[in-house]
């Protein structure tokens, strides 16, 4: 069948089929604390011929800013002003020979920085993570068959419980600690926790990582 004559979800399907696994390039952290991640120029530079080849043309239609929060940490240099962002992203895939014809799909982010690219940091991560989950992208090695590169023990997501959740000032205070020791949060949560945000830690989850950042340096 020719390019041109396919619907969107054969397109989709055959990149799918077509992409190659991408590897975990990108170092977060130092020494014994550092970890593999994906970048998203690695996404992107895996998707972008292919898109190009199937004639599919994805970009992020609409983005909802969940929340936007300044708060404030204390270290031993002081005082530290930090912008909280959770960004909710729909992200579509067009078929370029029939423009009307597409597929969406939602994604959720968090990002925090001192400046004003916590926003810009979540939608990095929200549109990498469309593409990794659309097109069924391997990353490399799967984490039930190896432990942790950040020391953390993994865990089967707990049956959450009302008593047993953290506070929303907690989970916003142990995501910028992890963010100023270096870690990529969402990633390490999912890999250990199997969770993606700090919201849904347990109590026992949030004292662990807490005590494990303690003993961390801060990311220079």
């Amino acid at each position: 069948m020719e390019i041109k004559e396919m619907n969107i979800f054969e397109k989709l399907s055959n990149i799918t089929n077509e992409i190659s696994s991408v590897n975990k390039n990108l170092t977060v952290g130092q020494g014994k604390s550092a970890y593999k991640a994906v970048g998203e120029a690695d996404i992107l530079k895996a998707v972008k011929e292919l898109e190009f080849k199937y004639r599919v043309y994805s970009y992020p239609a609409s983005r909802e800013v969940i929340e936007s929060t300044m708060y404030t940490t204390t270290n031993e240099y002081g005082e530290k002003n930090n912008i909280f962002s959770r960004i909710k992203t729909t992200y579509r895939f067009v078929n370029i020979d029939k423009t009307d014809e597409y597929i969406e799909t939602i994604t959720f982010a968090e990002g925090i920085d001192t400046q004003d690219k916590g926003s810009g940091k979540a939608m990095t991560y929200a549109d990498k993570y469309a593409l990794m989950k659309s097109y069924k992208i391997i990353t490399g090695e799967d984490p039930d068959q190896n432990p942790s590169e950040v020391g953390y023990k993994k865990k089967q997501a707990p049956t959450r419980v009302s008593n047993n959740k953290i506070t929303d000032v907690e989970a916003k205070s142990i995501y910028a600690l992890m963010i100023r020791k270096g870690f990529d949060v969402g990633p390490v949560l999912e890999k250990n926790y199997g969770i993606t945000y700090t919201t849904d830690l347990t109590k026992e989850q949030y004292m662990s990582i807490l005590n494990k950042c303690n003993t961390m340096p801060d990311k220079k």
